[in-house]
């Protein structure tokens, strides 16, 4: 076993060998990867004689002669018994085996091999020398082969048997997991020996000239050769355009052998370009190589960015973990890309540039968030009246991403406007830890012991950030269609908890749909009486079909008065299901929402509110999520009296009626020198009075 601690032996973490007194035939040999290494021989039963024989030597690490295998191109993970990463930048002829190769390996041990790529063009082929497990044990010793960076991730194959083969995967991560059981007679099987080698695919396109042969990837898109420059033999070019395909990847390594290079997105008339780059390398000193961005076509305007060399980035760093995302992002329908090279033998075969694009049609998808992945703005005034929304991720952009995926579909309706979003499809992995309830008040997710960003789901959301609905878990299909419709901002928010490209999260298609109608909404009304009622819509049906309500109304007024208002409704609901809210109004608050005066619900039935004197400006709110629409009436007057003619004392601040429970007093505060100065004229008009 590795290691000093003979105590180890109890905890199976070392290679037994046990059974009756036996004379091996053929040699156990025994390597061990760590030193020292420690030999316990234990009997454990009464015997008239116990002896064994062994046989022991070092092997120097570093000759090429010795017998003990030594892994190559692989670092060995921190804080792990055996686990190796190995990535494709500077990987050649990598080699990895099990613990202890070519001797039997321990038992009871699983050791994880990461074979990571830092571009999307990147196959993995791995190749057995040697295969050697327990004849008819595969359930306890094997190999697993999973495309992705866990053993939760899609299962490719399983190996058990002797069968040495050659095997090619796709990237970007690839997980080789061998589990070893117990140790097995006869003691012959050593695990096995692999090479590893990354391989860049590309085959050869269309030229436009004899002297500029180019490659490209075999991503569909039309790559079509340009000239740049005067002189066609220092420069080339790539077009890619939004008829020929949305998405794909772009590379530059083809033209690897000119001095000036372009690559321009053009995209259609309502297109902007989406752009992540994965790898550049810029090696020539004090910028004679360089990199330029532009928002639009080269030479049109000044770079976005421009990037000297010497200068390296790739995907992924030294723990095989990809960079934060970083993306690019034009305002109108072209970007471009100059990458400009010092010719030589020492630079011209290593200086590159790759990622991945996509076109965004922003008036069928949406306004694309600054520097944001897939956040998107939908409004009313300018984007369709109706579409469909369905799941990201499936776009070569999101290579790179690994880890929690979040994308948030903002809709904002116009003053005259509500925004319906139907889910029409969803299909959530049942997730122990997250629970759906559905109720009168809408969906909501329930977890255990996990909060929700460790769940997948889809969440709808208020512009302020509340939470309205929330799908995941166990939802059924059977419970679909889930309609919320709503007179204020929405955003839909698709989070995955764990998103890669190989297991690119769960799928859900969305309708939604932009209707004209006033019936909620913010109202500024200066009327000193009148009323409101409720309106009513047609839609909804489904048992799912959810209204969602923020209106409010100002009753404004530019003279002193004391406001009476009326609120009823016929409907016998929970305050939770819609409510009014009377608010002062504040002009320090960005909603206008000052101190709150009182709140109507639905089961009060009836009120009357007598408003303090001088309290000429409120704001009624309502607050509504229920699959029933709110009915209801909203009646107000005012008692204006001038103030030359008003000669009594201050009025109550509510006169008590059958139906009202509430008081509120606003006192009026008056200055000593303002009582004097009023008295002081009324002296002054009764003296005239008397002289005349």
């Amino acid at each position: 076993m590795d290691g000093e601690d003979p105590t180890a032996l109890a905890s199976s973490k070392g290679i037994q060998l046990c059974g009756e007194n036996e004379r091996y035939a053929q040699p156990v040999v025994l390597f061990a990867d760590k030193s020292p290494a420690t030999l316990v021989f234990r009997i454990e039963e009464s015997t008239i004689r116990s002896q064994f024989l062994a046989y022991f030597s070092f092997s120097s690490n570093s000759s090429p002669q010795g017998v003990k295998f030594q892994p190559k191109g692989g670092r060995r993970m921190p804080d792990t018994e055996c686990d190796w990463l190995y990535q494709d930048i500077g990987c050649q002829d990598c080699l990895l085996a099990t613990p202890g190769y070519p001797g039997v390996y321990p038992s009871h041990i699983t050791c994880q091999y990461h074979l990571t790529t830092t571009s999307i063009l990147t196959k993995i082929r791995i190749k057995f020398l040697s295969l050697k497990l327990p004849h008819n044990h595969c359930s306890s010793h094997h190999i697993n082969i999973y495309q992705g960076p866990n053993n939760s991730s899609h299962l490719l194959m399983t190996i058990c048997s002797d069968k040495e083969e050659e095997l090619v995967f796709s990237g970007p991560h690839l997980l080789f997991e061998f589990k070893g059981g117990p140790s097995i007679p006869p003691y012959d099987y050593r695990g096995f020996l692999a090479s590893v080698s990354f391989i860049k695919k590309m085959i050869p396109t269309v030229m436009t000239t004899e002297t500029t042969p180019a490659l490209t990837t075999e991503l569909p898109y039309t790559a079509r050769m340009e000239s740049y420059g005067n002189n066609s033999h220092n420069g080339c070019g790539i077009q890619i355009l939004a008829n020929d395909s949305r998405t794909g990847h772009f590379n530059s390594r083809p033209l690897e052998h000119h001095r000036n290079c372009s690559i321009v997105f053009v995209g259609n008339p309502n297109d902007i370009v989406h752009l992540s780059v994965f790898n550049y390398k810029l090696k020539a000193p004090a910028c004679q190589s360089y990199l330029e961005l532009y928002d639009g076509p080269i030479g049109g305007n000044k770079p976005m960015k421009r990037i000297c060399s010497p200068q390296t980035k790739h995907a992924r760093d030294a723990s095989g973990k990809f960079h934060s995302h970083e993306t690019l992002m034009s305002s109108g329908n072209t970007f471009s890309i100059l990458l400009h090279r010092l010719l030589g033998e020492t630079y011209a075969d290593v200086e590159h540039i790759d990622g991945a694009y996509a076109f965004h049609d922003e008036q069928k998808d949406g306004t694309l968030a600054p520097d944001t992945l897939c956040n998107t703005d939908y409004y009313g005034e300018n984007s369709l009246s109706s579409g469909q929304i369905t799941n990201p991720g499936n776009q070569q952009i999101y290579w790179n991403v690994e880890g929690r995926l979040v994308c948030a579909h903002r809709f904002i309706p116009a003053l005259n406007q509500s925004i319906t979003l139907k889910i029409t499809a969803l299909k959530l992995s049942n997730e122990p830890g997250c629970q759906t309830e559905c109720g009168d008040a809408g969906c909501r997710c329930n977890t255990d012991l996990v909060s929700l960003s460790h769940v997948d789901h889809l969440l709808f959301m208020h512009d302020n950030g509340a939470q309205i609905s929330c799908l995941c878990g166990n939802f059924h299909e059977d419970w679909l269609p889930v309609s919320i419709r709503s007179w204020s901002p929405l955003r839909l928010v698709y989070s995955v908890a764990h998103y890669s490209w190989t297991a690119q999260g769960f799928n859900y298609k969305t309708d939604y749909s932009f209707n004209l109608d006033g019936a909620c909404g913010h109202h500024v009304i200066s009327n000193h009486s009148g009323s409101l009622h409720s309106t009513r819509i047609v839609g909804g049906g489904e048992l799912n079909y959810y209204y969602h309500q923020m209106c409010s109304w100002t009753l404004d007024s530019n003279v002193d008065r004391q406001l009476t208002l009326e609120l009823a409704t016929s409907q016998n609901r929970p305050c939770t299901a819609w409510n009014f809210t009377l608010y002062e109004y504040s002009e320090g608050s960005s909603d206008h929402l000052g101190p709150i005066i009182h709140t109507f619900c639905p089961r009060d039935k009836h009120k009357v509110y007598n408003l303090a004197w001088r309290l000429n400006v409120v704001v009624i709110k309502l607050t509504a999520m229920t699959r029933t629409l709110p009915q209801y009436f909203i009646k107000w007057q005012s008692q204006v009296v001038r103030a030359n003619t008003r000669i009594s004392g201050q009025t109550s601040s509510i006169l008590s009626s059958p139906s009202s429970s509430f008081s509120h007093a606003m006192p009026i505060s008056r200055s000593p020198l303002k009582a004097i100065f009023l008295v002081f004229i009324v002296n002054l008009l009764s003296l005239h009075f008397v002289y005349r």
